[in-house]
C-alpha cells in the first residue's frame, strides 16, 4: 500500500480508527495534535505502508524531502495501548519532544486509522510482529521517543503536580468540615451489555457527541 485512503460511508473498521486517532491525541500536545490534524487533513501523509510490527509513513513538511514516521507496537490483538508503542520520526521536533509524539507521528496515526477503517485486518497484520526496537537501547544521536511497559522492578518516577489542576482541585473540593452526601444504592441492570457491532456504534457514536465547554 503507498498513498493513504480515506473511508467514507459506513467503514468496517471505524471503531479501532476511531481508538487509535484517541490514541495519537493520548500521544501529543494540543498543539502538535492540531498541526497533525491539519497535515493529515491537506493529504501531507504521502506514504503509508503496514508491515508485521512496524508502520512506515512519509509526511511531507516544510522541507523539501518528507520526513519518515515509524511506527512500532509489540505483538497483541486489537489497537495498542501507549505502553505497547515505540514512535520515531525524522523531523528536528522528535528530538526535544520528551515523552509526546510530533505533528508528523499524529499525521501518520491519522492515516493509518483511516487505512484500518478501510481495511480492517491491516490491524492484524501490524499486530502479529514485534517491533524491532523494541528492546533495543537508543544509539547515541538518535532522535526519537521511546514508550514502553515499565519494568516491574525498576522505580517509578514521581509524576509533576500541574498548579492548576491542583488549583481546580480546590475549587472542586467540598467546604471545610462538610460531609459528603449519602447516595441511594444502586441497583444492577437487567439490560445485556451491548457486543459487537452494536457496542462499537454506541462507542463511535458517544465520541462523536463528546464536547468540552471552557466558561
Amino acid at each position: 500500500m503507498s498513498k493513504p485512503r480515506r473511508p467514507y460511508g459506513n467503514p468496517p473498521g471505524r471503531l479501532p480508527a476511531t481508538m487509535l486517532k484517541v490514541l495519537a491525541a493520548e500521544l501529543s500536545d494540543s498543539a502538535r495534535l492540531g498541526r497533525g490534524k491539519e497535515l493529515w487533513a491537506t493529504d501531507a501523509v504521502i506514504d503509508v505502508v503496514v508491515g508485521r510490527g512496524t508502520v512506515t509513513a512519509e509526511v511531507q513538511g516544510s522541507r523539501r524531502d518528507p520526513y519518515v514516521v515509524t511506527l512500532e507496537t509489540e505483538p497483541g490483538e486489537g489497537p495498542p495501548r501507549k505502553a505497547e508503542l515505540w514512535v520515531q520520526c525524522t523531523c528536528p521536533d522528535d528530538a526535544n519532544i520528551g515523552s509526546r509524539a510530533c505533528k508528523h507521528v499524529v499525521a501518520a496515526m491519522f492515516a493509518l486509522a483511516d487505512e484500518v477503517a478501510v481495511e480492517p485486518d491491516l490491524l492484524e497484520r501490524w499486530r502479529s510482529g514485534r517491533a524491532r526496537h523494541q528492546a533495543q537501547p537508543p544509539a547515541p544521536g538518535e532522535r526519537h521517543l521511546r514508550l514502553v511497559r515499565d519494568a516491574p522492578d525498576a522505580p517509578r518516577p514521581e509524576a509533576a503536580v500541574d498548579p492548576s489542576l491542583a488549583e481546580i482541585s480546590g475549587l472542586l473540593a467540598a467546604p471545610g468540615g462538610a460531609a459528603p452526601p449519602t447516595f441511594p444504592a444502586v441497583e444492577p441492570r437487567s439490560q445485556p451489555v451491548p457486543r459487537g457491532e452494536l457496542w462499537g456504534e454506541v462507542l463511535v457514536d458517544a465520541l462523536a457527541r463528546l464536547h468540552v465547554h471552557w466558561d
